[in-house]
């Protein structure tokens, strides 16, 4: 019969072997997922990049079609403000949805339970 010591042992190895069966299930999953996702992620950059390629014809048309209106440095210019402004736009609205609505702390998990 072991005494409170060897339990206490017993307790701390058997814990010590559950924390290391955890992480070893938790990077196995992980694993899995991104194995599975490798085709996934994949196509999502390829659409990614015909998107911007997309974009940067459309911008190059755009500036086609000012330049014989107000020249091509100017409608280059004109193009380069306004994306940047949209882009300012993009930033801006995701840094709000980010930080949450401002002057409000995000609740805390125990908060949440409460009604």
């Amino acid at each position: 019969m072991r005494g409170l010591p060897g339990l206490i042992g017993q307790l701390f190895d058997d814990s010590l072997a559950l924390a290391r069966a955890e992480v070893r299930l938790a990077k196995s999953r992980a694993y899995d997922l991104l194995r599975r996702s490798r085709i996934a992620l994949a196509l999502l950059a390829a659409a990614f990049l015909i998107a911007l390629g997309s974009i940067v014809a459309l911008m190059l048309g755009l500036v086609l079609a000012l330049a014989p209106l107000v020249g091509a440095a100017l409608a280059g210019i004109i193009l380069l403000v306004v994306g940047l402004a949209i882009s300012g736009l993009l930033v801006w609205l995701a840094m709000r949805e980010i930080g949450g609505p401002p002057g409000k702390a995000a609740p805390t998990p125990q908060q949440e339970l409460i009604p």
